[in-house]
């Protein structure tokens, strides 16, 4: 499992809400709401586009440190929707939470398959099932994916469920661990052989 987190700082600016938030985005912003429990209300905050594109080249699922209210204070916070134009893809509005680095947060994450299965290596086909993954982790530490190593798909384990994930003790599997993450059919050939 990768356990890396990577911890961005981001400054969100306040946004003018007599401006129209098409307007923001025409002038280089992204609108970005924040809430969480530590709040008295949820903030209205914009980021400029150029942040936006190397948060998320930078697997923005993590959590991040933010300077906000003119770099009043610093809030750890957790990405929890991108908004999208459906034909446009352009980003419209980005929602986050902000914690404290020991609350529990429910995140879903990508599954990365690494390795080589013996079972693929004689003939066999590699199905992928689920590409993410569910966990109940602390804000401070949420993982950048978790991975899975297709070479345990051997001998007589041709599938794997999410139980089979190797998680931390401090993260909580949030999916059904009866759930297939990954097979490998093989062909009648090689199963009569």
């Amino acid at each position: 499992m990768s356990t890396n987190t990577t911890n961005i700082n981001l400054e969100l600016k306040e946004r003018d809400l007599k401006q129209n938030p098409r307007e923001a985005r025409r002038n280089g912003f992204i609108p970005v709401t924040v809430y969480g429990k530590n709040l008295k209300e949820s903030l209205s905050l914009q980021i400029t586009k150029a942040d936006f594109k190397k948060l998320s080249l930078s697997n923005y699922k993590q959590s991040l440190s933010a300077v906000v209210e003119g770099g009043k204070r610093t809030v750890l916070l957790v990405m929890k929707a991108i908004e999208r134009n459906p034909v446009t893809e352009e980003v419209l509005n980005i929602q986050f939470q902000s914690v404290e680095p020991d609350t529990k947060v429910r995140v879903k994450l990508p599954l990365i398959f690494e390795g080589s299965s013996p079972l693929v290596q004689a003939g066999g086909t590699l199905l992928i099932n689920n590409q993410s993954v569910v966990l109940t982790c602390p804000a401070k530490s949420i993982p950048a994916s978790v991975k899975f190593d297709i070479g345990t798909l051997a001998n007589d384990k041709s599938i794997a469920y999410y139980s089979d994930l190797v998680v931390s003790d401090e993260f909580i599997l949030e999916s059904d661990k009866e759930q297939i993450i990954a097979k490998v059919n093989i062909p009648q050939v090689a199963a009569a052989a």
